[in-house]
């Protein structure tokens, strides 16, 4: 074993004793709950900066090692750049609260569960610090707060009435009336640290927001091409034969179009995962603060790679873009990227189970935009809802660097989002949230990355397509400059071949 897999096994296995996703994902005993305080950040920020000193006396050997050191290395970053973030996260919100993970770690966590008034009690010291730094959760959000942890306190655990109690009309009436980042102390620059993270590029916010701009514009003249009657739009949006009127009829219609891609992806692709797949509709407890839903990679306990969609309020949830949505999440989307990377032995654990977000959603909006070839878009109704489910992306460039980093108020933002997206107005009430308050710049991944990746796909266009993808997904999720030097590489010591 050299010493960087000795290296690489050394942080596998401190995050693997430290995530209970991780422990339950391989089957293993939940003893504890997570430590979600500064001084585990610290700690662990700590453990990083000592792996970037062995790093840095390490000699990759091959090509191979190389991408492991760089994946290592930027892994560690991120744990130190945490440091300066932490007090940004909020740990009770939709998005980023640990309470999900608890929850879907039972029953294997029931002796855990002992910990949870401590848990609480860690929560409340982050939100008590917080609001001593004046970074306290927006007024629009408390609402949802409020719910899901009401939720929580019947379903997991009484003692987290204390946290519902936290946030009294005290806590409302001292609340900011606007969202974004913008608006705390330091926040500015925490914004623009987020967006290096979840994008993986030094971008600013005012370069995203101008590259959104563009694209909605492109989007509404195609869209425009597919039929210029003004009614257009408001038939797509309330037609109902986009929509379900139930939850099974919902699931039956998100796998519809999965068929089609089935029987292109030889065309496209020279290895497939063994795991399988389909949907699956989200805990009911769950669906108010979601606005889809998420896919979930294949476990111990469950081996399906399974889309959880949200089966809730379903008159306002359109199926026009079920074909984009299904390739994004399940195939040619998360489902081949994330099952293929865990089913490939040849790398290493850490490399195996993680990606950066730019990465895997970016690969997941390319597939939906590959899709198109692969023909899962069968008549303009699929086009025009692709096309839309594109808007979406894009508008998020605009809105969330606008609340986040323009001073947008979440009124404009809704507006905006209203005037270029299909979304309903619940959908939009919950997305805007995730951006300006839960998880910012987490949104802008999407775009920016499957960008970086049709760009290499024109870069590789005399290669056979099925190679190219290989080289994308075949080692494993990578950060944007890196996927980029690898694809550049494998391009220049590989013969060409005839584009299919």
């Amino acid at each position: 074993m050299t010493e960087l897999s000795v290296i690489a096994d050394d942080l596998w296995r401190y995050w693997l004793e430290r995530y209970i996703e991780l422990r339950r994902k391989f089957g293993l005993t939940i003893e504890h709950l997570p430590d979600i305080t500064f001084a585990a950040v610290e700690h662990e920020a700590a453990f990083a900066r000592a792996i970037l000193q062995r790093l840095d006396a390490v000699q990759p050997a091959n090509d191979d090692e190389r991408l492991t050191a760089a994946i290592l290395r930027w892994h560690c970053e991120l744990s130190i750049e945490e440091l300066s973030l932490f007090w940004y996260r909020f740990p009770v919100t939709p998005y980023r609260t640990a309470f999900f993970a608890i929850h879907n770690a039972l029953p294997d966590a029931q002796r855990a569960l002992a910990e949870i008034p401590r848990f609480v009690d860690d929560v409340l010291g982050v939100l008590r610090e917080q609001e001593r730094r004046g970074i306290r959760i927006p007024k629009d959000e408390i609402p949802t707060v409020r719910a899901l942890l009401g939720n929580l306190a019947q379903s997991l655990s009484p003692e987290i009435a204390r946290l519902l109690a936290h946030f009294d009309d005290d806590y409302a009436a001292r609340a900011p009336d606007g969202v974004g980042l913008w608006q705390y102390p330091g926040g500015a620059e925490a914004y623009r640290m987020l967006i290096r993270q979840e994008t993986t590029l030094d971008l600013a916010p005012e370069e995203i927001h101008e590259i959104g701009v563009r694209e909605i514009e492109r989007i509404e003249n195609e869209l425009g091409e597919i039929s210029d009657d003004p009614g257009f739009r408001h038939f797509l949006k309330t037609d109902a034969r986009f929509f379900a009127k139930t939850p099974e009829e919902f699931a039956e219609r998100l796998m519809a179009p999965v068929q089609r891609i089935e029987a292109q992806v030889p065309r496209f692709f020279l290895r497939t995962p063994k795991a399988p797949y389909g949907v699956k509709r989200l805990p009911e407890q769950f669906e108010d603060g979601d606005t889809f839903g998420y896919y979930q990679c294949p476990t111990a306990a469950e081996p399906q790679g399974s889309y959880y969609f949200n089966g809730s309020k379903l008159s306002e949830r359109t199926l026009l873009w079920a074909a984009g949505l299904i390739a994004h999440e399940l195939i040619p989307g998360h489902h081949f990227q994330i099952a293929r990377q865990q089913e490939n032995e040849s790398l290493p654990m850490i490399r195996r189970e993680t990606s950066p977000t730019a990465y895997a959603e970016g690969w997941g909006e390319y597939a939906s935009w590959l899709a198109g070839e692969m023909g899962a878009y069968a008549d303009r109704y699929d086009r025009a809802g692709r096309l839309m489910q594109d808007a979406m992306l894009s508008a998020r460039l605009v809105v969330d660097t606008g609340m986040n980093a323009l001073g947008w108020s979440r009124q404009r933002a809704m507006e905006y989002m209203r005037e270029h997206t299909m979304l309903s107005d619940t959908e939009i009430a919950t997305e805007t949230l995730r951006y300006a308050v839960d998880i910012p710049a987490q949104a802008l991944a999407y775009k920016i990355g499957s960008l970086k990746m049709i760009e290499l796909r024109a870069l590789a266009k005399d290669h056979d397509v099925r190679q190219f993808h290989e080289w994308v997904i075949g080692s494993g999720a990578l950060p944007l400059p890196l996927l980029e030097e690898h694809v550049r590489r494998a391009m220049g010591a590989h013969a060409v071949r005839p584009y299919r």
